[in-house]
């Protein structure tokens, strides 16, 4: 008993550490999205945003350091609204550290770019993507393990081989393809394909659909369910888990896709977060705490999904057998 209790708290210290390793490139994002444009730079690896401050008139008040000159340190004085006023000459003394959550980032952020309007194109394209998907690869995977029809394992195990060709491959083939459709420039080329199926989720979909009793499909048919019927009122509801797995892999993939809104989006105002934060940080490359501030209102609505619906997706993933 003694050794199976020191054994769950050493496994519990190194899934910890392993758990503070992973988190710690969100928590530096969080805390230079919080920090002063004076501090970033200076002290990139101190994770407590801070910055540099003053008393004046009795009131502590951010300061940017200039020039030092003859012993005495001169400072702009930052007023309430966070724009810069007087300047001041003080001791190195007189100035000190404090900690300072600059919330501007986020605001200053947002209104550097369309924010908004990227944000409604990339959720569209996800809602689309996540749709298409699970109503393309749910009544593929279906076919393929409860209707029997001539040729049904060789055209699976040759569906499952395309998953082996490398995205780069039929990239070309694709864009002429969608240029010759004329849907350059518009979501179809994003949204279009996800109808067609997914190698992978109807494999995994398959594997699910194989683990329900063969008599609940043969009690429908018997009572006269047509296969159509028996996919929408009895597969479905019994593969929520494993339909979900789909839903949160197919949101996730949409909403950091990069590549494909690169190729196939000419027109800024259709543009999705992640072109929209790419081309932010061409032109303002220097606005590290903006940036950081934009990247983290990315990244939470994924952390967000995956907490609520984490006791789902671990369940499906259990159920439809691609656990470790």
């Amino acid at each position: 008993m003694h050794l199976k209790s020191w054994q769950t708290w050493v496994a519990t210290l190194v899934l910890t550490a392993l758990s503070v390793l992973f988190t710690l490139p969100f928590i530096w994002m969080l805390s230079t999205s919080l920090k002063v444009p004076e501090t970033i730079q200076s002290a990139y690896m101190d994770l407590v945003p801070r910055a540099p401050v003053i008393d004046v008139d009795g009131r502590e008040m951010r300061v940017r350091p200039m020039m030092e000159k003859n012993g005495e340190q001169e400072v702009q004085v930052y007023d309430e609204k966070g724009e810069l006023g007087e300047t001041l000459r003080v001791t190195p003394g007189q100035i000190r550290q404090r900690l300072w959550l600059h919330t501007a980032n986020y605001s200053e952020g947002i209104r550097a770019f369309p924010f908004v309007a990227y944000l409604m194109n990339t959720l569209m394209i996800c809602v689309l993507c996540v749709v298409g998907t699970v109503l393309s690869c749910s009544l593929v995977a279906y076919g393929l393990t409860w209707v029997t029809w001539r040729g049904r394992e060789p055209l699976f195990w040759v569906m499952l081989s395309t998953m082996m060709l490398p995205a780069q491959v039929t990239m070309i083939p694709l864009f002429l393809t969608f240029k010759h459709l004329g849907w350059i420039n518009t979501i179809l080329p994003l949204v279009v394909p996800s109808f067609l199926g997914n190698a992978f989720f109807i494999f995994l979909l398959r594997q699910f659909y194989r683990s329900i009793p063969r008599d609940l499909v043969e009690a429908a048919r018997i009572d006269g369910c047509s296969e159509l019927r028996i996919w929408a009122q009895l597969m479905v509801p019994l593969s929520r888990p494993a339909l979900a797995v789909v839903a949160l892999f197919t949101f996730i993939g949409a909403w950091n896709d990069f590549l494909g809104p690169l190729i196939y989006l000419m027109d800024e105002r259709k543009y999705t977060l992640s072109i929209g934060l790419a081309m932010y940080q061409n032109q303002y490359s220097a606005e590290w705490g903006q940036m950081m501030a934009m990247s983290l209102l990315m990244t939470v609505p994924i952390i967000l999904l995956f907490f609520f619906t984490q006791k789902t997706f671990i369940q499906g993933v259990k159920l439809s057998g691609i656990k470790g």
